[in-house]
């Protein structure tokens, strides 16, 4: 999953409200990513939640005229513990095949802070490293969308702030609820909540780049719904912008059970 779609991803996680299940038997979601009206991406996520644990994995493939500018296949994956509605991440891994060649990055959390174990290729000369201390009180992109989706759960809402380390880049991230209003996918009659989400970047800026523009605030909205018994709401679509031509928009395709 790139960083845009993965910031994007947070807000659309949020659940409105209700209590969370003790746990919640392993679902997959899938997803088709489109560019002015053309599929570019598919993506799948799959979630598994205990009162004390969870897994958050995601895989996301390219299609068409896209592999030229998004990584073939990238795939991410983080497992944590819970305390009540705080995520406690435990190690996170992602891998994609980009044209320049594989990129890999994994790291564990010591004491609430993530460490590089992975990190490949390392970070070059054109990019301003992350600092041990701008990692202190971060999380991962995935860990951060299962903590928005706890709270949510809990509050019926999806007001909060936090903030996410890549591996490359520190972003701070903040949702705010919009209202609820009728699902904008044909053939899903429930309400859903919508929600906006705002990222900035604010470490790991690139050499040469104008901070003032490259932290520039990105706004990204999110309708999202109940499924069907015994599923947690999930995002039916994200409009977020794109760094390439137009906008881009992430529609929901279907939701798998375990087992299905």
């Amino acid at each position: 999953m790139t960083p845009r779609l993965a910031a994007a991803l947070l807000v659309a996680a949020a659940l409105p409200g209700g209590a969370r299940p003790a746990t919640a038997a392993p679902f997959e979601a899938h997803y088709s990513v489109y560019q002015s009206g053309l599929p570019v991406m598919d993506v799948q996520l799959a979630l598994h939640l205990t009162d004390a644990s969870y897994r958050l994995s995601s895989i996301s493939r390219a299609r068409g005229i896209a592999r030229l500018f998004l990584p073939s296949e990238q795939r991410a994956e983080v497992q944590g513990g819970l305390a009540g509605r705080d995520v406690r991440p435990q190690r996170y891994t992602a891998e994609g095949n980009w044209r320049s060649g594989t990129r890999r990055t994994v790291m564990d959390f010591l004491a609430g802070t993530p460490r590089l174990s992975v990190l490949e290729p390392p970070e070059g000369p054109d990019r301003i490293p992350v600092t041990p201390d701008q990692m202190r009180g971060t999380i991962d992109t995935l860990s951060a969308l299962v903590r928005l989706s706890l709270a949510a759960a809990a509050t019926g809402r999806c007001d909060l702030d936090g903030s996410v380390f890549d591996g490359r880049r520190r972003l701070e991230w903040s949702s705010r609820t919009l209202g609820v209003g009728p699902s904008p996918l044909d053939g899903v009659s429930a309400q859903a909540l919508r929600c906006r989400l705002e990222s900035r970047l604010v470490a790991g800026f690139r050499r040469g780049d104008d901070p003032v523009q490259a932290g520039r605030p990105r706004e990204a909205e999110a309708w999202i719904a109940a499924l069907g018994p015994g599923l947690p709401p999930m995002p039916l679509r994200v409009e977020f912008p794109s760094t390439f031509v137009g906008s881009l928009r992430l529609d929901l395709v279907r939701v798998n059970r375990s087992g299905e």
